[in-house]
């Protein structure tokens, strides 16, 4: 067989590979997602107007938007559920085939690539990042672009300048992450590491000023927002990092034990693939910088970062899980660019494979109760007329079910007094002012007893609660929470549908 139709086939079997992986999120019971439920809600608030006088447009400048817009188009023809699984599944075909073309992007692209695809269900996927990662998978097919162009012309400064305020629209950290793709990429050019040619004047510094330009609306964009947000920087634990770093935590989903055997055997292969690698890389160019180190020398930066920016500042968390998973894509992609044999490259394959579809396993028999969770929230949320004001109460301890109430809001036009997102400042609606201030304080997350409740339903004041929602076990160790939502309903509302776990209480006219 000829090596063109070898390269041919390979490249249909890793773009098959990674179809099928995407799909796989389609049809398991159930992949909640934390945070995608609120996306969800807001979502479709975006495409079917928000409910006066509760949500507000937010005034300031806000990046994550282009997950949202994609899920909210996805709504209009499909139910919201169905939606988030598909733009999940995006996502994951989204960050396997990014990864993949980062990797051509340096020249033929080793089937160990597919080292990638365990990456592509990750802790960001669970905690519902649909912007983050979606954005970290646009950077990297953006910066596969930029790579690959031969020649600089001004058209393709602008299609530079509309991917990177794309970008910006998608994620921050994905914008930054774009950034320095491209200024690895430029700086190899200027040192003559990279063939490039170019139509505008000044030769490589003209073209890198150019470059520059093209760039600075997003960098503005990125400062401006990045000044109007308020930022605590915590301390770091370095230790606590090197361990998280040590046990793959972007990897594990739900459980350390359950997933252990899962990461061990990702950090072996994650080690043959590196010492397969760099003998190859050595083997072939010794201490000659190439361009495809240009990834390596990244992912080198994002972890010494990872060891210095604290995991929250104040306006985004998770920010070294993130470093983290961004570090090992790019590890992965310099792993791929090395000209490994197949015959050495196949058996790393053929263990991520097993590996992977072992965890997929897990995940969906893991999540099947949860399916039967959601579809009773669901269920009570069709039977809540629309326009009614909804007060959740989730009384659920299960982290991964913090959301759910948001589920009562994603397919009907009700007034749900939850959206964890009105009280960060960098999604697209806020709380009204207008508000009340004990309310407000709720929604912001501030008033965990609701002493505010009884008060706010005897007055009527506005909004007028017309149902209450009580999802969970009612035996739950807030006790300050039950007692009060226990009289209030008992005083004010009647129950008007149930199922096993969750229950609708309609305020008495």
């Amino acid at each position: 067989m000829s090596p063109a139709r070898t390269e041919r086939l390979l490249a249909w079997a890793i773009g098959s590979l990674m179809a099928l992986n995407a799909a796989w999120v389609l049809w398991i019971p159930a992949f909640p997602t934390l945070d995608g439920w609120t996306h969800l809600h807001t979502a479709r608030m975006l495409f079917e107007g928000a409910p006066e006088g509760v949500y507000c447009e937010n005034p300031g400048l806000v990046p994550n938007r282009v997950g949202h817009l994609i899920l909210g188009a996805l709504q209009t023809v499909l139910p919201g559920l169905i939606a988030e699984r598909a733009l999940l599944a995006l996502i994951i075909l989204g960050t396997g085939l990014g990864t993949w073309a980062l990797a051509r992007s340096f020249g033929q692209a080793s089937p160990l690539v597919l080292l990638v695809l365990p990456f592509t269900v990750n802790f960001m996927l669970v905690l519902g990042f649909h912007n983050f990662l979606l954005g970290v998978a646009l950077a990297f097919g953006a910066a596969a672009w930029w790579i690959r162009t031969p020649r600089i012309s001004w058209i393709t400064l602008l299609v530079l300048l509309g991917a990177s305020v794309l970008l910006f629209y998608t994620h921050t950290t994905a914008l930054a992450l774009f950034f320095l793709l491209l200024a690895a990429h430029e700086l190899f050019v200027l040192l003559g590491k990279q063939a490039r040619t170019s139509a505008l004047p000044g030769a490589r510094w003209g073209a890198l000023l150019a470059v520059c330009t093209a760039c600075l609306p997003a960098l503005l964009l990125f400062l401006d927002f990045n000044a109007s947000q308020q930022a605590s920087w915590g301390e770091v634990d370095r230790t606590a990092n090197l361990r998280d770093l040590f046990d793959l935590r972007s990897l594990v989903l739900y459980h350390y034990g359950a997933e252990e055997k899962f990461t061990y055997t990702i950090k072996l292969l994650l080690v043959a693939a590196a010492v397969l690698a760099a003998f190859v890389r050595w083997r072939t160019s010794g201490p000659r910088i190439v361009p495809g180190d240009l990834t390596f020398a990244l992912a080198v930066l994002l972890l010494v970062l990872y060891f210095v920016l604290p995991d929250s500042s104040g306006y985004a968390s998770y920010i070294t899980v993130r470093l983290q998973w961004m570090a090992l894509l790019l590890f992965i992609v310099w792993v791929a660019v090395q000209r490994i044999p197949l015959l050495a490259a196949v058996p790393i394959v053929a263990m991520t494979l097993l590996a992977h579809q072992a965890r997929n396993g897990y995940i969906s028999e893991a999540m099947t109760p949860m399916a039967e969770r959601i579809e009773q929230v669901s269920s009570i949320g069709r039977s809540i007329p629309e326009g009614s004001v909804v007060l959740p109460i989730n009384l659920e301890d299960n982290w991964l079910l913090g959301h759910i109430p948001s589920l009562l809001a994603t397919e009907r036009d009700v007034v749900l007094l939850d959206n964890y997102e009105c009280g960060t400042g960098y999604f697209p609606f806020v709380w009204c002012s207008a508000l009340p201030e004990q309310l407000g304080r709720h929604l912001g997350g501030g008033a965990g007893c609701l002493e505010w409740l009884p008060d706010h339903v005897l007055q009527q004041r506005s909004p007028r609660i017309d149902r209450i929602v009580v999802i969970g076990q009612h035996g739950s160790s807030d006790h300050c929470r039950t007692r009060t939502v226990q009289d209030v309903l008992l005083r004010h509302y009647r129950k008007s549908a149930t199922n096993p776990y969750a229950t609708v209480y309609e305020l008495v006219r």
